[in-house]
């Protein structure tokens, strides 16, 4: 009888062993997102599928899902048993308050055996990406002019002349028409001026957003201010597609997915294109690829495609200052929104300036 009962679990403990060597064999492990882009606060579906794809029941099955601190829940564990050939599909939720590209990063599975003798461990990287967008706010609410007599916030200001209100006159740039140039106003200065007229229709607008918050661009650099003017940023896009204006959408922030330096993207209009812009802001790292004073030479060399230049910059520094007079006076119409206010009274008055009021 001793005999047999040792002979059994001679047996017991072979099959034991047996089914944990070839327990991890044939298993699969995938996760995914329902979505690959998240307002902020919305409900991110983690939906990972684990398969043993063997004949052979898998005893014990502990997995670890590690996903990046910025998410409501840094590790998510549960554990199973897998009978031959089953497949077992869940779906775990997280937030995250935070715009940013983040990541499910890795998942750790730990094999074992019936009785609890033996185990072993895989490591499984994942890095599946989830983008949160900006926060999305309503521009007339985020940004106040800076000069009380603008008025209401309105991106038909920027982008349309209204002939019969005039606001002042300014330097010919050559992109005016000669009707408008403004005859007394040349004599006394001795140079061409025109008119300047209040805004209401027209072409495309040229949108920059400036990330350099001090010089170097590295040093003691302003977050709160970065991450506002990305704010501002969404909410003039989001303005402009609304109101069907045409408008190319530019930045000097470091672009790691193409050999040029920062962002360009043609004039147009739609909303695909909204949404694609709206994820490169989700994505965009706290690194610049050029300070704006080397941005604003290029645009220079394109000002006939557009009708207006609106520059979205966390705040105007000091060196900024002089880069920016020329500029407006080459490039013609010129809209700064700052959601810092420092220096924006040495600004031209040409210019139309707006402040941020988070």
């Amino acid at each position: 009888m001793t005999g047999i009962f040792v002979m059994l679990l001679l047996v017991i403990l072979l099959v034991n062993r047996v089914l944990f060597l070839y327990s991890g064999r044939s298993l699969t492990y995938r996760t995914s997102t329902d979505k690959k882009v998240y307002e902020m606060g919305e409900i991110i579906k983690v939906m990972p599928v684990i398969e043993n794809r063997k004949p052979l029941t898998l005893p014990f099955l502990r997995v670890d899902e590690y996903y990046d601190p910025s998410f409501s829940v840094e590790v998510n564990s549960y554990s199973l048993v897998l009978m031959p050939y089953q497949r077992v599909r869940r779906t775990y939720e997280l937030t995250a308050a935070k715009r940013g590209l983040y990541h499910v990063e890795a998942a750790s599975l730990k094999l074992g055996d019936f009785l609890g003798f033996y185990e072993a461990y895989q490591e499984i990287p994942l890095k599946v990406p989830v983008v949160i967008l900006p926060e999305k706010r309503n521009l007339r609410k985020i940004v106040i002019p800076f000069n009380s007599f603008q008025g209401a916030v309105s991106v038909k200001r920027w982008i349309m002349d209204d002939p019969l209100m005039i606001r002042g006159i300014r330097e010919y740039t050559g992109t005016e028409s000669e009707r408008y140039i403004h005859w007394p106003s040349t004599l006394k200065h001795d140079r061409l001026m025109v008119k300047q007229f209040d805004f209401t229709a027209e072409k495309s607008v040229l949108l920059f957003l400036n990330l350099e918050t001090s010089k170097p661009f590295w040093k003691n650099p302003d977050l709160e201010a970065m991450e506002n003017a990305i704010v501002i940023m969404r909410a003039v896009m989001e303005e402009l597609t609304k109101e069907n204006v045409p408008f190319s959408f530019a930045s000097n922030a470091y672009n790691d997915h193409a050999s040029q330096r920062g962002y360009y993207f043609p004039p147009g209009i739609s909303k695909d294109s909204l949404k694609k812009y709206n994820e490169i802001l989700g994505k965009m790292g706290k690194v610049i690829a050029m300070p704006l004073e080397e941005s604003l030479k290029g645009f220079t060399r394109n000002k006939q495609s557009y009708q207006t230049f609106v520059l979205v910059t966390p705040g105007v520094l000091e060196e900024y200052l002089s880069p920016l007079r020329s500029f407006s006076k080459t490039f013609g119409r010129s809209v700064v929104l700052s959601a810092r206010e420092e220096n924006l009274n040495r600004l031209p008055k040409e210019m139309e300036l707006y402040k941020g009021g988070f």
